[in-house]
């Protein structure tokens, strides 16, 4: 037993160096401030305990099962729990939410690194060799490279010392680890030292290789939070971006350049959520990466690519090219109209979409950055929607019910006047088309247009305040009334907020910031989302509404219908009470700005975003994790690797032999019932159209199975060269059921059924 132990000292070294530097760098890459004795301690108690059940085959097995049980009886206690902080606090991290892991420091590092120990131990045992370590060490170097914190290679100097050993110990047994261990050490540390820590820069490969981290980090890693766009970018959030209303100023500052050949609602963040203040999107945690081909049939379900099905789709106005150049910096929204077929970039843009239809990329936008799109461009009013839509309410549409639970949620503040103008508004029709327009046409037609507003009262309901107070206001009020009052009505319907592209007859738009727009979209069973916007028109240049939509269609027959008469001039001032809020800090913000400041722009990153989880990372990561596993399987049932350590001669041939027998039956070649091993080559050598002889190994093995004589080493070398030779030349089908048979251990031990013969001394 003692010299048991002293034969595994150097393993039990090798796995403390390389759980040590596997952990250290990882914790560093997620900014975890832990001590080296900390980390240590957990570490060696733990190698220490996987090395003293490791000594015997039965105390593998009871420390197995102690271990196990241990682990269980920990997780119903307090160990679910710790787990499940771990986990939210990592996946926020990854998320863009640094301050996460700090909380919960002490128990990230303990799971890490009894994780990575784990890992180490099985890395370092005899028959794994050395393939393991290295590719551990390597992918934590390319992970440190693509998370830009290469000052954290030191921290893998002691994985990569244990990997240098365990490729000398492979390369050549007869070296004595405590002479080799030393040198080991020195080398590596030289060769680090001597490392120039600048080096020599060649601008190209570094931008070609920079490019290549950006590229893999925005299309596999991307989990940063972004900005999202908001008009008050615009200036239309004078009391910060938690209220609607204010007067207002837009700047005529140029935006962006877009090509169109009718107007276009470019498209740019979508809210769900009204709180009476103001509205937000709490749907757009997710994303996918758009030309990612495993969401194919998401994204044709979020942009309503697949309806109207069957022959109705064909009705559907043919897709326009719209192409965009932007001509000032923005945030990371990519300006879109609602039902995008087709998406190209230009440069190194790259696209995501969120399951609330928002399209952006990996970062804010820049003058010069262009993408165009392929889509239908349509709004309320353009002749035959009505009977298109009316027609597809019959057909299939699983998504419906869904959208119509999200979209209609309303605050249970809004007063009974406000649920009686909807229903009034909408009496007599049946139709959820002409219910939405009629809505749109009664506030274009009753409410003035103006961007010269008060200051919204922070204690009555916004929508309430407009219909029955001030009469009056600019896109936004429009926008959202007509969004309240639709799901008043059943319609499921959705606050948006975007860029009015009004093109000339060349087909060319000019966007500045007088076109930041706010508009509805409703969502019709079978058909999907459609535009409707009840800004009135603008009815002269010198018009004060300088956003509201101009040069569109001529309107239906539908506005000629009677519309209500709009409710008298009484203010509303015995609503309940809006419930306050606590306005929390923008980070961004320094100590001296007010974030509700009168027209200071405030950069709104949705909570949602900050939550979303990399399936992307933890599939890598998986696929990884699997691929490794696989890997040191297949190296553990190596012939080869068991044969060099095999005791005995005898024991060598005999695993040769084995091989030999589990390639045979992977071919379709089997033993009968009571044959012979001779009877069996003899049979295949006859009747078989195997290009390699069989016999002789037959006789050898016969007589070695039943004359119970040592084998020479000729022996063991005909037994190996047939496997290799049968390794050469069998069908690859045959070669990958092998393959499947030895990573699940079937084939040992159907050979070990075969071969079952008494061991004999040397």
């Amino acid at each position: 037993m003692r010299q048991r132990i002293i034969d595994r000292l150097p393993r039990f070294l090798l796995t403390l160096l390389l759980s040590f530097g596997l952990t250290f760098p990882f914790l560093g890459a997620l900014h975890v401030d832990v001590s080296l004795s900390v980390l240590m301690l957990p570490i060696l108690i733990f190698s220490l305990l996987l090395e003293g059940i490791s000594l015997s085959r039965r105390a593998s097995l009871f420390g197995a099962i102690g271990l196990l049980l241990c682990f269980l009886v920990w997780l119903a206690g307090s160990g679910f729990s710790l787990l499940s902080d771990v986990f939210r606090a990592f996946t926020l991290q990854l998320s863009g939410v640094p301050g996460a892991i700090p909380l919960v420091t002490r128990e990230t590092s303990l799971v890490f690194a009894l994780f990575f120990t784990l890992i180490s131990f099985l890395c370092t045992r005899p028959l794994a060799g050395s393939l393991g370590a290295i590719l551990l060490t390597l992918m934590s170097l390319l992970l440190l490279w693509l998370a830009d914190r290469t000052d954290l290679v030191p921290r893998l100097l002691p994985a990569a010392i244990a990997a240098i050993c365990l490729l000398l110990l492979e390369r050549h047994p007869e070296l004595s680890f405590p002479r080799a261990f030393p040198w080991v050490v020195a080398l590596t540390l030289l060769a680090y030292g001597f490392t120039p820590r600048t080096g020599v820069v060649f601008s190209p490969l570094k931008e070609s290789m920079d490019t290549l981290r950006q590229s893999v980090m925005d299309r596999l890693f991307f989990t940063e939070p972004r900005d999202v766009f908001s008009l008050s970018k615009e200036g239309f959030y004078p009391q910060g971006v938690s209220q609607l209303g204010g007067p207002v100023n837009p700047s005529d500052h140029p935006v962006m350049q877009v090509s169109t050949p009718r107007t276009a609602y470019l498209r740019g963040v979508l809210m769900n959520e009204y709180d009476g203040r103001s509205w937000h999107n709490t749907l757009g945690g997710r994303r996918y990466l758009w030309d990612a081909s495993g969401v194919a049939g998401q994204r044709a379900t979020v942009f309503n690519q697949n309806l109207p099905q069957g022959e109705l789709a064909s009705a559907l106005p043919a897709s326009s090219e719209v192409s965009v150049r932007m001509l000032a910096e923005s945030a990371s929204t990519l300006f879109t109209p609602q039902r995008v077929q087709a998406l190209r970039t230009g440069g190194e843009l790259v696209p995501y979409f969120t399951n609330s239809s928002e399209l952006f990329v990996t970062r804010n936008l820049q003058e010069g950055d262009t993408w165009s799109v392929s889509a239908p461009l349509m709004m309320a009013g353009d002749p035959g929607l009505q009977t298109l839509i009316d027609a597809a309410e019959n057909n299939s549409d699983p998504e419906y019910r869904a959208i119509q639970e999200t979209y209609t949620a309303l605050p249970s503040h809004l007063e009974e006047p406000v649920w009686l103008l909807a229903a009034e508004i909408t009496a007599g029709i049946d139709s959820p088309y002409e219910k939405a327009f009629a809505l749109q046409n009664y506030l274009s037609r009753n409410y003035r247009y103006t961007l010269s507003v008060d200051y919204q009262p922070t204690n009555i309901d916004f929508v309430t305040h407009f219909l029955f107070n001030t009469h009056q206001g600019y896109c936004t009020y429009f926008a959202s009334a007509l969004t309240v009052l639709c799901r008043m009505v059943g319609l499921p319907a959705r606050y948006v907020e975007g860029y009015l592209a009004q093109p000339n007859a060349q087909g060319e738009a000019l966007v500045t910031g007088q076109n930041a727009h706010a508009w509805t979209e409703v969502y019709f069973q079978g058909f999907g989302w459609l535009t409707f916007d009840a800004t009135p028109r603008q009815e002269s240049p010198n018009a004060e509404n300088q956003n509201s939509p101009q040069g569109q269609n001529p309107p239906s027959s539908l506005e000629t219908e009677t519309v209500v008469t709009p409710p008298p001039n009484t203010e509303i001032t015995t609503a309940e009470p809006l419930p306050q809020e606590e306005a929390s800090p923008d980070p961004n913000l320094s100590d001296e700005q007010d974030p509700t400041e009168p027209g200071l722009p405030v950069e709104e990153v949705s909570p949602a975003e900050k939550t979303s989880f990399p399936w992307q990372l933890l599939l890598l990561m998986l696929l990884l994790a699997s691929v490794g596993a696989l890997w040191v399987r297949w190296l553990w049932t190596s012939p080869k690797r068991k044969a060099k350590h095999a005791a005995q001669d005898i024991d060598q041939f005999d695993l040769w032999l084995k091989d030999v027998l589990s390639r045979l039956s992977a071919a379709g070649y089997t033993r009968q019932p009571g044959e012979t091993l001779m009877a069996f080559t003899r049979r295949l050598e006859r009747d078989s159209d195997l290009s390699v002889s069989l016999n002789q190994l037959g006789e050898c093995a016969s007589l070695l199975h039943y004359g119970r004589v040592q084998p020479l080493a000729t022996d063991v070398a005909l037994a190996r060269d047939l496997a290799f030779q049968l390794k050469k030349t069998l069908p690859w089908k045959a070669r990958f059921r092998y393959a499947l048979l030895r990573l699940r251990g079937v084939a040992s031990f159907a050979a070990d059924q075969a071969l079952s013969r008494p061991k004999i001394a040397p």
